[in-house]
């Protein structure tokens, strides 16, 4: 994995599991947790997240 990739995959698993607390939390719906996981998926291009995602 090249560096600029590691750094889509690092900056996309923080911003999930940011979204993933605010869901836990109750600030974030369903949808709104979903639709933060399309957004971050379009704006990072994580490379292991996008199988993840595929799975999930």
């Amino acid at each position: 994995m090249g560096n600029d990739s590691f750094t889509s995959e690092l900056d996309y698993q923080i911003s999930l599991a940011i979204a993933e607390a605010l869901l836990r939390s109750g600030l974030l719906t369903n949808g709104e947790y979903d639709r933060a996981r399309t957004l971050l998926l379009d704006k990072y291009h994580p490379p292991i997240g996008i199988l993840l995602a595929e799975v999930g």
